[in-house]
Order: C-alpha cells, then structure tokens, then sequence
C-alpha cells in the first residue's frame, strides 16, 4: 500500500505544533516579559516581521486545522523564549513537537538549556576547508592562503521514523550547490579577487557580500568534486577604512536543495526529504535564509596560529 501522502503524514503532530505556536502567539509571548503588564498578542504581520518572513507563512504555521510545519524552529524559539531559563520547558516542549510533526523521534530527548551546536562534519565529511595564516605584502594587505575540497560521503548512519518506528537509513551524502563566503569586520577581499570582480569558470557572484556560488566541477551526477579553486590557493584581503583588525572567517554554506542523498540500500522505502528533515532537525548552524553551515574556519591575522 505503500506511505500515506506527504500531507497526511504526521498531520496529528502538525496540527499539535500548530496549536503551540497559535497559543504563544495569541497569549503575546516575549523572552522578557514587562512585568505586571499585559502582553498584546503577536499579530501574524508584527511575528513575520521580526522573524523577516511572509504574514502568510506565519498564519499556515499557526494554522491548527491544515497546518504546515515551519522549516526552521530555532528562530521562532529565539523571538518567543529567548534564553530566559523560566521558559526552557515551553521551548523544549515546542522544538521536541517541531521534531514529531517530521517523524524525528529521540529516546531521551535533550534539555535545550543544555544543546550545543555541532559541526556539519560530524554528521557527513563533504567539505574539506583549511586556512593558514596571512601574511602581508609591501602594500599593506594579507596574503590568505586556504584548501576548498568537496567529496562525497558515504555510508552515513541517519536515524528518522518511518511508519511510526525508529529506523536507521545508511546512506551517501554530496553537495550540488555550495556558497563560499569570506566574513570580517577589518578585511575584505580586494576588487581584483574571485570574491569582487575577477571571473572564475568554477564560481558565480554570491547573494551576499563577499561570496561566491560554486557552479562547475561537477560530476555526472551534479556532485560538486574535488577543488573548484585550486588555480586560486589565497585570498588577498585588504583592510576596511577605520576599521579594527579583526577575524577573518571562512564558511561554506548549503541550502536545503543542494544535497545529493543516494540510498544504496533498495529495501528501504526512503525519501530524500526524510533524511534531510533528520538532519536539518540538529542544532547545526545555519543562516538566516536557513542555509547549513558546512564548514568554517576563523582566522586571526595577528595571532600566531589560525583558530579552527
């Protein structure tokens, strides 16, 4: 008979979330509340604002009749509980409800107030990103050396649900869309990098400041391989007016469309989507446009050593 409809699945966990999301919003709750006032409800206008998203997402999620499950839980738990300890059983409440309306399901799962955010890496090993200590020129400007290498991943263990039982999904895991940034509040790349104006076959402008999408070194699969930069071994950064030294960050980031999941095993009904809603579910980090970070190395022009 196979699984039922994406939309009939887990509807009774989605609807619960729903109706938690709908009761915070309705009973106005801040991480710091004034004390002895009361609070004004959250309008679905005001909530979508704060958290830079659509009025009309935020009234699906608190939708309790056919609601749809928020992607990413983190920011809304930010924007209604904060770090107030007063609120860490309502927040743990809502995100182990984020994690049943998906399938997720833990044996014991965490105390919120004690999660630490992990590296991507330890859930799959697709990127390889190192920096080393800058060195300066005869102008003033730093010298960063890095190594970008991408690979596939394989033979990963995945724990999801599936037809209401825990299940391990092996599996093997690439990128096929990667964004590489280079983050400071003292350096940025110079006009005549691959980051500014320089063309490069492997890379595209980036969204954001300075970054770049890695578009070639593909293979037949659409798997980003090997070193799409590697005619280009460092960044040459020069200092922003009146600004601090600082660090110099380097990140490469993933959306949620662009992971490549291959099950090898054939018996095991199994869906892409599955896998990633396990892994997106971790307390990974991501950015606000809910892109995982995959790798991210800091280094301090002045230090001895680059910090990973």
């Amino acid at each position: 008979m196979g699984r039922p409809p994406v939309k009939d699945r887990f509807k009774a966990e989605r609807c619960l979330l729903a109706s938690m999301i709908d009761e915070a919003l309705k009973a106005g709750q801040k991480p710091h509340p004034t004390s002895g006032v009361t609070a004004n409800p959250w309008t679905d206008t005001a909530f979508a604002k704060v958290l830079s998203v659509s009025q009309s997402m935020v009234n699906d999620w608190r939708n309790r009749e056919d609601p749809t499950r928020p992607v990413a839980i983190n920011p809304i738990l930010e924007a209604l509980y904060g770090d107030n300890p007063d609120f860490a059983a309502a927040k743990h409440a809502m995100k182990t409800a984020w994690k049943r309306a998906a399938g997720i399901e833990e044996d014991d799962p965490p105390d919120l107030r004690k999660i630490v955010e992990k590296q991507f890496s330890a859930v799959a090993n697709v990127v390889t990103l190192l920096g080393n200590q800058p060195t300066p020129d005869n102008k003033g400007n730093q010298m960063l050396p890095y190594t970008l290498r991408f690979h596939r991943d394989e033979g990963i263990a995945i724990g999801i649900r599936q037809g209401g039982k825990a299940v391990t999904v092996t599996m093997d895991i690439a990128l096929t869309k990667a964004l590489f940034l280079v983050e400071s509040k003292g350096w940025q790349p110079l006009q005549d990098t691959i980051f500014r104006k320089k063309k490069h076959a492997n890379a595209a402008p980036g969204p954001v400041g300075d970054s770049l999408w890695i578009v070639n070194s593909k293979d037949n699969h659409g798997r980003i391989v090997g070193e799409p930069l590697d005619d280009e071994p460092h960044i040459l950064m020069e200092r922003r007016g009146g600004a601090d030294d600082g660090p110099i960050v380097l990140s490469v980031m993933a959306p949620r469309d662009g992971f490549d999941v291959q099950v090898p095993d054939g018996t095991l009904s199994t869906t892409q989507n599955d896998v990633l809603d396990a892994i997106f579910a971790e307390a990974i980090p991501r950015d606000n446009r809910n892109r995982l970070e995959i790798a991210c190395v800091t280094i301090a022009p002045n230090a001895a050593k680059a910090r990973t």
